[in-house]
């Protein structure tokens, strides 16, 4: 059997757009002598396709797409497979449609319709056959390849999780080299088929490298990373075939990898946007310059327009100097990219505040004049205004930011501010574009100093205690409170378990009130791919949340799951107490039957007297069973003609046969 596997991309919902390019990808595989070609997982509905998949006639109209796809495939003699997101009982379930020979057949409900009898659960791996091959789906590998079911020549897994920089399996082929997936296929002793989706979905990033595996675990075709491409490969059990060595698969780099994740979700987006053009904000920081970076590989520097915003409201010489370095560092970034720099002034922050009261700080008023200016200057230039916002001003400073429109989109809105020096240090080899100033521990220091002053200063409280509240943050480091939200976020732990705890508890219950209350503010952020364990977009909490983690403060944690392992503990001794009870119950009873009096009750129901009685039933078991042993021994001789066994007739057994 020949297996196709289609890595191409696509618009979310456009059913007719997909189907006709289903069509074409079927005519291409069956020219390569195909008898089955699959699609990625996302392509119909995406991943999380919420109340999407309750509309009825979108389900009509997928399921009318892939009927015409269905008599196509039909036509040339070849099946398909493809998944898609249903509604079953007020959930969801992912799917996996056949079509073959006109028909369209949902696997899983169709598993589950026949073995109504059994029991089957719905997320059951299918088994289907083609061409005489025992094919098996699943949509989840590490937990259904320990079971694969028997008489199986191929399982073939759709991956439903978008990329995450932290798991190197979400690489597809590139975690092969460092010890994903063969160990599980050779000792499930079955091909293996991995359909990775490409492209970017909403804020799902996937990045190919779709592969095929033979029953020893060996990685016999692979489909490129990060491109679009048809793999075909022949599939037989037991069948030796040339396998491709494990150097020259590619290997997994965590910063190469999300950059190019990034890349191209930014080009997915800008294409489903409408336009080609995006406007970058060059403030003369390293999230900006980055990000500049990033647009100009993503779609090329005649897409790209950067934007310097002046500010002439400097009052003393060092705001002069300071000013003049930031749009000093804009320019050579411009140059260096080889962009058109738009340069444009803001009024005066005190023009922008309350004339009546004294500006203490002027970087919101002006933070909101180049919010104002950016998303003028993207409607007169006709492009997508992006912004600059890493993961730590989600999480910190997003009530400061919300409602100033900052951009539509944040690439680095799931990347913490600390890991852009890293990201920028591994592009630095291959392209000179950021000057030495921003390549450096202390361009993310400045960065995150402006991070707390925004956050604490969005927490309006009096100055004494906003002074505080920055002194306890800044002397913490900017690495060190991106550690502690990675923690936080990403892993779940509460405050006693932050990296920060054990040098300042302060700090650390201050990190995870600040994440609290920033909420609300973080719905009216724009959008960002999801690259990490957990994005805030899948981190959603009460927006009017009035609980906030404290920590523990020493006392031991409390679950429920012990409260209810310690209810069925006291329930067991209570039934032991009631069985104990019942037994001296009986015993007393007997004893009075018998005429005991108390003591010799106690003498003869006593623990030692129980004690002594199981000895001698034991013994007496013993006995018995010797006994047994001698007499079905002694049975076989006689009915062996043997010597008889006197007083027992022939054929003699101890047991009844009624």
């Amino acid at each position: 059997m020949k297996l196709a596997l289609a890595q191409i991309n696509a618009r979310l919902g456009d059913l007719d757009g997909i189907c006709s390019r289903i069509e074409r990808q079927l005519g291409i595989a069956r020219d390569a002598g195909a008898d089955l070609l699959c699609l990625p997982a996302p392509l119909m509905c995406g991943v999380i396709p919420g109340s999407l998949v309750e509309s009825g006639d979108f389900e009509h109209d997928m399921l009318k797409g892939l009927g015409r796809v269905a008599q196509t495939a039909g036509d040339l003699g070849i099946a398909c497979l493809v998944p898609a997101v249903l509604a079953l009982e007020s959930g969801q379930l992912f799917e996996v449609f056949l079509l073959r020979k006109g028909r369209v057949i949902p696997l899983r409900l169709t598993m589950v319709r026949h073995s109504e009898s059994l029991p089957v659960s719905p997320w059951s791996p299918p088994v289907f056959e083609v061409a005489g091959t025992r094919i098996a789906v699943t949509f989840d590998a590490a937990r259904d390849m320990g079971a694969v079911p028997p008489g199986c020549d191929l399982v073939i897994y759709f991956p439903v999780n978008g990329f995450d920089m932290t798991d190197p399996r979400t690489a597809a082929v590139a975690s092969v080299r460092d010890g994903g997936y063969g160990d599980e296929v050779s000792r499930a002793g079955v091909w293996f088929a991995c359909m990775e989706p490409v492209g970017g979905y909403d804020e799902a990033v996937y990045p190919g490298g779709s592969f095929v595996m033979d029953d020893g675990g060996r990685v016999v075709a692979q489909a490129p990373c990060f491109e679009e491409a048809l793999l075909v490969q022949d599939v037989r059990r037991g069948m030796m075939v040339d396998a491709i060595e494990m150097h020259e698969l590619p290997a997994y780099r965590r910063e190469q990898w999300l950059w190019e994740a990034l890349g191209m979700h930014l080009r997915d987006a800008v294409e489903a946007h409408g336009g080609g053009r995006v406007v970058v904000p060059l403030r003369g920081d390293l999230p900006s310059s980055l990000l500049a970076v990033l647009a100009v590989d993503a779609l090329g520097p005649r897409n790209v327009f950067g934007l310097l915003v002046g500010h002439e409201d400097a009052s003393t010489s060092a705001a002069e100097a300071a000013e003049a370095e930031r749009a000093s560092l804009a320019r050579q970034v411009a140059g260096a990219l080889h962009v058109r720099l738009l340069e444009r002034t803001a009024p005066s922050a005190l023009l922008l505040g309350d004339r009546d009261a004294p500006v203490r700080d002027a970087s919101p008023a002006r933070f909101a004049a180049e919010c104002l200016i950016l998303d003028d200057t993207a409607r007169d230039v006709r492009a997508m205004p992006l912004a600059p916002l890493t993961k730590t001003d989600y999480a910190l400073r997003a009530n400061a930011l919300a409602g100033l429109q900052p951009g539509v989109l944040a690439p680095f809105g799931d990347v913490y501010l600390s890991a852009l020096e890293w990201l920028a240090k591994g592009h630095a080899h291959a392209s000179a574009a950021l000057p030495a100033a921003l390549l450096g521990l202390a361009a993310v220091e400045r960065a995150g100093e402006e991070v707390v002053r925004d956050a604490v200063s969005a927490l309006r409280v009096e100055d004494e205690l906003a002074d505080r509240a920055k002194g306890v943050l800044g002397a913490v480091g900017t690495a060190q409170l991106d550690a502690a939200l990675e923690a936080h976020v990403d892993r779940n732990a509460g405050v006693d378990d932050l990296p920060i705890y054990a040098a300042s508890p302060e700090a650390a219950a201050l990190l995870v009130m600040l994440v609290r209350q920033n909420e609300l503010g973080r719905r009216m952020l724009p959008p960002a791919p999801i690259v990490s364990a957990r994005g805030f977009a899948e981190r959603a909490w009460p927006m009017q949340l009035a609980w906030s983690d404290m920590g523990l403060r020493g006392e031991g944690r409390l679950t429920a799951a012990d409260l209810a392992e310690a209810e069925f503990e006291r329930m067991e001794r209570r039934g032991s107490k009631r069985s104990e009870r019942a037994r001296d119950e009986l015993m007393g009873m007997l004893g009075e039957m018998l005429g005991l009096a108390p003591e010799q009750q106690a003498e003869l129901f006593g623990d030692e007297a129980r004690a002594r009685m199981g000895e001698e039933l034991r013994d007496a078991s013993g006995e018995l069973a010797e006994l047994l042993r001698h007499m079905a021994e002694a049975s076989r001789r006689d009915s062996e003609g043997g010597p008889a066994v006197p007083g027992a007739g022939p054929g003699f057994s101890f047991f009844s046969l009624n």
